[in-house]
């Protein structure tokens, strides 16, 4: 087709544009082949391999932050934490910022944590905070037994607990949001 011309009418119409969804095998098969690679910077969320959000200062700040109390507050043995790692879910493989997970960093040399190995999931939010709300469906559909949004735009920890597990509508029954002063509490499964 000529520069300018245009589509005449009896151009046929293309075919409506329907997303490919990747099983967590073909994701990680295409990490293998290396389509994917350590460069590219997606995760895989229900199905989707979406690009993850640019890092900024006030997110790796807190991150850090987040990383240095819950390790004074974590079992010498039997948890170990994992930033910004993989975490697999049926239909999912997302990177959350922390993910402390059950037994030692030598567990996951062959395979990444699965929901029902974390006591405790964490995301970082700025830019990321619609994502991360949306994420909060994933990790309850999972299992996850608790997860927080660090929401650095409202300048608050949503605490999310009791996830539903796969339904209709996966959802944690229970949220409680901390702001500044208060203290928010820490527990993990079996301890």
């Amino acid at each position: 087709m000529a520069v300018g011309s245009s589509y005449s009418s009896s151009t046929p119409e293309l075919a409506p544009f329907v997303p490919r969804l990747f099983t967590v095998e073909e994701y990680h098969r295409l990490g293998e082949l290396g389509v994917l690679t350590e460069d590219d910077r997606v995760e895989l969320l229900e199905g989707v391999i979406t690009p993850k959000m640019v890092h900024n200062p006030p997110h790796d700040g807190t991150l850090l932050l987040v990383e240095t109390a819950l390790r004074r507050r974590l079992p010498s043995e039997g948890w170990v934490i994992r930033i910004q790692s993989s975490l697999t879910t049926s239909d999912s493989e997302p990177e959350p910022d922390v993910v402390i997970a059950r037994g030692g960093a030598r567990d996951y040399l062959r395979r990444h944590p699965h929901a029902e190995d974390a006591g405790l999931v964490v995301e970082i939010a700025d830019s990321s905070l619609h994502r991360d709300r949306v994420k909060a469906r994933l990790y309850a559909r999972a299992g996850a037994p608790v997860f927080w949004i660090v929401n650095l735009v409202d300048a608050q920890i949503e605490v999310h607990w009791q996830p539903t597990g796969p339904s209709a509508q996966p959802a944690y029954k229970q949220k409680v949001i901390y702001r500044g002063g208060d203290r928010v509490p820490f527990a993990l499964l079996g301890m």
